[in-house]
């Protein structure tokens, strides 16, 4: 879609286009694109679909300056046909123009099957999802590794799996094991989620983890640390991917060339009791770097160090660089403080600047690996002071740091299930939203108060008019309360969309302040889209993982109110043409039976439409009074206009021969043509004592021959 130039009131935002949200890898991601982004004065605008979605729907093709592909680089140089700079998230290189930032997923895996084979497994197997590149990536270097190691590459199952969810790959981990049984020792799994859903599914089945079957899996998630046993895996960071990746697209926003094609993260193996560790000691916590500043300077080298650790980072940190974790002065300055004498901060304030630091990196070995740097400096710093008291106010302190990191690391996970709570009153308010007209016309995104998003909107394709693009409609927006409501019924051209207040109700300058762009679009229709901003890292991933559902249900609502809008319509086009249907009956009813002098003495019925049982008694009453009134010794029932003759009618018509012969009158019949005469003859009707004409023709010349007396053809 061609949408001409960006706009350079808005150029100031960083597109990224995503297959994938929903994980913890991904959240993290995107914390270090979005802090990586906000360094450099840009915004950071999601959008959940794949580059060629992206430029066929044109939404904020005008508000991007670059875009960076993840996963999937399909349409990715339709998008960026306009000359715009990209860069690719975890996909293979696309050309010498867009620079690849991705995991170290060769090396990494060599070390998984290493370790493995040294605790003297041989039969390996692999899982991984079919419709990633890193997940085949890391089978080819499997391939490799198993092959080097003199071992058999066979249980490669990369082709059987093509989720990477928890509960799929348990499902589908069961089906294999319940086909083939303990088929393996030993399991590398593509990334942590599939190995946390295989170790239920071997737990399940019977099997032990470690002991019959031992898993490894890749990224180091948060929840690796706290499965059942936990997880041995490669950690790798993928903030520092998302940073990386936004500072290559910036440096290409700068004209500067590609430092090099593809840049890999390092990446780091982690053992934990999921693989049984031989007797050896597990290695998850990251070695504190020895502190080399002496004298004054010694607190600001050890809040290098912290930051060091907290980032899991090997590298240096120069004097003048800016520390991520700066709360980590106030430890640092506060052991200072219980050396000298000082009254040290207080557990609360000890329990803040951990909290800040749990919000960087919430691995619990990372955190002791913190507290044991503090220990051991503390414990150097002590071996040279003269005060004989310093060794209790100094184990005074320790006590303090250990117990706020315990605290800030409770907070942070009641947090979480705060989190949760709120995800399962807006899945109850997403189904209300459903079953509810209220809440469809009047509250429609009023389910987000369940969650932590700051700002949301729903703007759906607008009617042509004339526009040199697709517009788009703001229909809802949340909070309604807000300066937001003011959007509400404006439209958009789609390149310019979102508007700078959405926008800026997504707070830009918080940890969390950027806006998600979902499609609303099913197998029918594409309805518009869904916006969400404001979201807040301690709860991201919490809040991405239902949004499969959440976008589900509210494309459901959208289908499901528009089938009843329709089906509403239908009924009232059905109930006009019942009303239509009943007035014609009535006239019909009315008009059905014309008593017509046609001779002297014979009388003329024309009947028309169908014949029911009122209508039958208004032909007996009518032909009872025309025969009393005119003193009629004759009278014609035509039944051209009647479509069939069933047995009811046959019996009505009979009946007005009866009647009508109680006066001193005879019926005959005229109109009954081939066909309605051979179904009365199929039916077995016999309508004695009345006369049958094929015509009214024929019934005239019949009664009008001349010298004689008006008669008709016996029917018998």
């Amino acid at each position: 879609m061609k949408t001409g130039p960006v706009d350079p009131r808005t150029s100031k935002v960083i597109g990224v286009a995503s297959v994938f949200l929903d994980n913890s890898f991904n959240a993290t991601a995107f914390r270090g694109m979005h802090g990586a982004a906000r360094a450099r004065g840009y915004e950071l605008l999601l959008v959940y679909a794949t580059p060629r979605r992206v430029f066929e729907r044109g939404v904020a093709l005008r508000q991007v300056a670059g875009w960076i592909a993840m996963y999937n680089v399909d349409g990715l140089e339709e998008l960026l046909s306009e000359g715009k700079p990209g860069v690719i998230f975890c996909a293979p290189p696309l050309g010498a123009r867009w620079p690849v930032v991705r995991a170290e997923n060769h090396d990494s895996i060599h070390l998984l099957v290493d370790h493995l084979v040294r605790l003297g497994h041989r039969r390996i197997a692999y899982i991984g999802m079919t419709g990633s590149d890193d997940f085949h990536e890391r089978s080819k270097a499997f391939d490799q590794a198993l092959r080097a190691r003199g071992l058999e590459a066979d249980l490669n199952l990369l082709s059987d799996f093509h989720e990477c969810a928890v509960i799929y790959t348990e499902q589908r981990f069961q089906e294999l094991l319940e086909r083939n049984g303990k088929f393996c020792t030993a399991l590398v799994a593509g990334n942590d989620e599939m190995a946390i859903g295989a170790i239920n599914a071997i737990r399940a089945h019977g099997y032990r983890v470690p002991e019959d079957i031992a898993v490894v899996g890749f990224d180091d998630i948060n929840a690796a640390q706290y499965c059942d046993p936990p997880l041995t895996t490669v950690r790798q960071d993928p903030a520092l991917l998302g940073r990386m990746a936004v500072e290559r697209l910036l440096d290409l926003l700068d004209g500067l060339p590609p430092r090099e094609l593809v840049t890999r993260a390092p990446a780091e193996l982690v053992v934990r009791r999921s693989c049984g560790s031989g007797g050896a000691a597990w290695n998850a916590a990251p070695v504190a770097p020895a502190i080399e500043a002496s004298g004054g300077g010694w607190q600001r080298a050890l809040s290098r160090q912290m930051n060091l650790v907290m980032d899991g980072s090997g590298r240096t940190l120069s004097d003048d660089a800016p520390l991520g974790w700066i709360e980590a002065e106030v430890i640092a300055q506060g052991l200072g403080a219980a050396l000298a004498g000082e009254e040290p901060p207080d557990v609360e304030t000890l329990q803040r600047a951990f909290a800040a630091g749990v919000a960087r990196n919430d691995k619990i070995e990372v955190l002791l690996a913190v507290v044991k740097l503090v220990e051991q400096t503390a414990a150097r710093r002590l071996a040279g002071a003269p005060d004989p008291e310093a060794a209790r106010r100094l184990e005074t302190f320790l006590d303090r740091v250990r117990l706020s990191q315990q605290r800030a690391l409770a907070a942070w996970e009641r947090r979480s299930v705060k989190s949760l709570e709120r995800l399962v009153r807006a899945k109850v308010h997403m189904s209300r939203l459903l079953a509810s007209k209220h809440a469809w016309t009047e509250e429609r995104l009023e389910w987000l108060a369940q969650t932590s998003i700051g700002a949301g909107c729903i703007a759906l394709w607008g009617e042509a008019s004339g526009s040199a693009e697709p517009e788009l409609l703001v229909h809802s927006v949340y909070p309604s309360d807000t300066d937001l409501t003011a959007l509400v019924g404006r439209r958009y051209p789609a390149s310019l969309f979102p508007p700078p207040a959405l926008r800026a109700a997504a707070l830009p300058d918080e940890p969390g302040g950027y806006l998600l762009i979902v499609p609303l679009v099913s197998a029918k229709r594409d309805w518009g889209t869904l916006v969400l901003g404001g979201l807040h890292m301690e709860s991201f991933a919490d809040n991405l993982h239902p949004l499969a559902m959440w976008v589900s249900l509210l494309i459901a609502a959208f289908e499901h109110h528009d089938m009843e809008a329709a089906l509403h319509a239908e009924r009232d086009m059905l109930a006009a043409a019942y009303e239509r249907e009943r007035a014609l009956a009535s006239t019909v009813r009315e008009l059905g039976c014309p008593v017509i002098p046609l001779l002297p003495g014979v009388l003329l019925i024309s009947l028309i439409g169908a014949i029911d049982a009122a209508r039958a008694q208004q032909i007996i009453e009518a032909a009872l009074s025309g025969v009393a009134r005119e003193g009629a010794r004759w009278v014609l029932l035509d039944v051209t206009g009647v479509p069939f003759v069933d047995e009811s009618i046959a019996a009505a018509l009979v009946q007005t021969a009866q009647a009508t012969r109680l006066l001193g009158a005879r019926v005959s019949l005229v109109g009954v043509g081939p066909r309605m005469a051979q179904g009365m003859v199929g039916l077995g009707i016999e309508l004695r004592d009345i006369s049958i004409f094929q015509s009214l023709a024929a019934a005239i010349s019949e009664l009008t021959r001349p010298g004689k007396k008006a008669k008709a053809t016996r029917a018998d």
